[in-house]
């Protein structure tokens, strides 16, 4: 563990991973890569058993609101430092309007729809961001 304990601590084995299968639908798109329910079954399949192993818990029971909710709640928190950085200010705005969506969904209907989310390009527009590239 660093120095920087804030943002950093235990997680369960393939939190990443299964993170990342949570963001795709709404970063991804636009990146070029996008992964199909076939492709998320065969992650999770293939991560269960290996945190089962090391934890006695599978990954899967962290997929879903849980994990978006969590994981966007602590880019939330990360505040740039550098003023001078508005790109940086940008995406730390971007990160805390997706958890208060997220928030809302969750609130509104019981689930979270990724796909929903605005693109960064979108938001920025949106919020006549200055600076943006």
């Amino acid at each position: 563990m660093s120095a920087d304990t804030k943002r950093n601590g235990l997680v369960p084995l393939g939190y990443d991973t299964a993170l990342a299968l949570e963001i795709i639908p709404f970063k991804g798109g636009t990146k070029g890569y996008l992964a199909s329910p076939e492709q998320r079954r065969r992650y999770l399949e293939a991560l269960n058993p290996a945190a089962r192993a090391t934890t006695g818990q599978p990954i899967s029971q962290h997929l879903g609101p849980y994990l978006l909710v969590k994981g966007l709640f602590f880019l939330a928190l990360m505040k740039p430092t550098d003023p001078a950085r508005i790109d940086k200010h940008l995406k730390w705005q971007y990160r805390r309007h997706l958890f208060m969506e997220v928030l809302e969904q969750y609130e509104r209907t019981g689930a979270i729809d990724p796909a929903r989310f605005p693109t960064l390009d979108d938001f920025a527009a949106r919020h006549s961001a200055p600076g943006h590239p």
